[in-house]
């Protein structure tokens, strides 16, 4: 692919269609650009959009938003016609230098990529965390950095034919988006692609099936690299862990397989587990991610609004104490909750359900703690201020995503934020 002397065809809208015509129009490449719901038909090789026809003779490449789905009956009709598909990854793999560390998993993808980034960059060597992080991959070029971290969605996976990588990192998987994936098997099967053409395949122990992979695993409170557990390295409680006399903070269960899964990474690149740790220790922390922001008369209040599956809420509640008033609820989605039924019952005191899939919630959580159902966020912030008592961790996880309510996790963790202060100034 010889991309400044290629035209591209972009469909879809979001981030990939800003980032994308924002890095051809700098660059004077040529480019057309159209949704699925603009096209009315494609016909005698040209795609009839509503208010304009796009000739497939002047496209050499394609660029999907991974968003769209390939069941999309214009991608197939498009593929029937031999258009030739494309990713932003790839593009910028035609013009960089840089090794790639590339990284997908159900939970932890974002934390993960900014952690090894800011870990090498502590450490002199020059890195950027890009992708499905919401950064531009096209910022990776703005600089000459030693290693690009790539965060990869499964969705972004099913449409890149050639990925070149140094590492490529399975950190979990656990029930998602198998409304369009159809089977945990073929979500695994997409998230190994990324394997495909990388030098260093590293993958939670409990997904290494047929022992093709390297692996990291936090097992027994110790952290394990291919079975071998990390000397001196140990879980002092469920807030620090210790190495050669110095105590680090954690932020929960979570932060502890992030740490693993970058270790096992940076030893590849000789950071020394002293190196990492230190970095570690002075890492950014992101929000919405068990983030304990306020204490009101002994009460925390956590949100933990990036929470769009059952096992990221079972991290969550795993890294907390018991007398939770926990927030569940949103979107309706294919997955079982089954996993939380014991760690309910035995830390959670008032379980709130809300949003879409309250309901739903409500039948397929059999638990012996107090539930309530409320229409609104705010309805539930409501009740929980007129039974809260000091001693209690308010912990908003919803399990699920929640269009249907906000406009993305941010959003919803932001609104979390907002009414906790607005009812804490009200007490006062």
């Amino acid at each position: 692919m010889n991309v400044f002397k290629s035209s591209f065809l972009i469909i879809g809208e979001g981030l990939t269609f800003e980032h994308c015509s924002n890095f051809f129009k700098k660059n004077d490449i040529m480019y057309y650009s159209t949704s699925t719901n603009d096209i009315v038909d494609i016909d005698n090789r040209r795609i009839i959009c509503k208010k304009k026809k796009i000739d497939l003779d002047k496209i050499d490449y394609a660029v999907i938003s991974p968003g769209i789905p390939p069941t999309n009956h214009a991608l197939q009709k498009l593929a029937s016609l031999g258009c030739k598909f494309t990713t932003d990854i790839e593009i910028i793999q035609n013009l960089s230098q840089s090794k790639f560390i590339c990284i997908t998993g159900t939970n932890g993808k974002t934390s993960t990529v900014n952690l090894i980034a800011d870990i090498l960059n502590d450490n002199d060597i020059s890195a950027i965390a890009c992708g499905n992080n919401g950064i531009s991959v096209f910022a990776s070029l703005e600089n000459s950095y030693d290693y690009i971290l790539l965060e990869l969605s499964s969705y972004q996976l099913e449409y890149i034919n050639k990925l070149n990588s140094f590492i490529s990192i399975v950190l979990n998987l656990s029930e998602d988006h198998l409304e369009r994936h159809a089977s945990l098997e073929n979500y695994l099967e997409i998230k190994e692609k990324i394997f495909n053409r990388a030098k260093h395949k590293l993958i939670h122990k409990n997904l290494d099936y047929l022992d093709k992979y390297s692996t990291f695993e936090v097992r027994d409170e110790m952290f394990l690299i291919n079975d071998n557990i990390i000397d001196g390295l140990t879980i002092t409680d469920d807030n620090h862990i210790s190495y050669s006399l110095k105590s680090y903070l954690i932020d929960g269960r979570h932060d502890l397989h992030n740490l693993c899964a970058s270790i096992s990474a940076l030893n590849i690149i000789g950071l020394s587990l002293e190196n990492i740790l230190s970095s570690f220790d002075k890492r950014q922390r992101l929000g919405h991610r068990v983030e304990k922001f306020l204490t009101f008369n002994d009460i925390k209040f956590i949100n933990d609004s990036k929470s769009t599956n059952a096992d990221s809420t079972r991290n969550a509640l795993m890294s907390l104490g018991n007398n939770i008033i926990l927030i569940m609820g949103g979107d309706t989605k294919k997955m079982s909750y089954k996993i939380l039924t014991k760690l309910i019952n035995d830390k959670v005191k008032i379980l709130i359900m809300i949003g879409d899939n309250k309901d739903e919630l409500n039948k397929l959580l059999s638990v012996d703690t107090i539930k309530i159902c409320h229409e609104e966020l705010e309805d539930a912030i409501s009740y929980i201020f007129s039974v809260m008592s000091p001693g209690d961790t308010v912990l908003m996880s919803p399990g699920t995503s929640s269009y249907c309510m906000y406009d993305n996790y941010q959003h919803r963790g932001n609104h979390f934020k907002e009414l906790i202060k607005k009812y804490v100034s009200q007490q006062n």
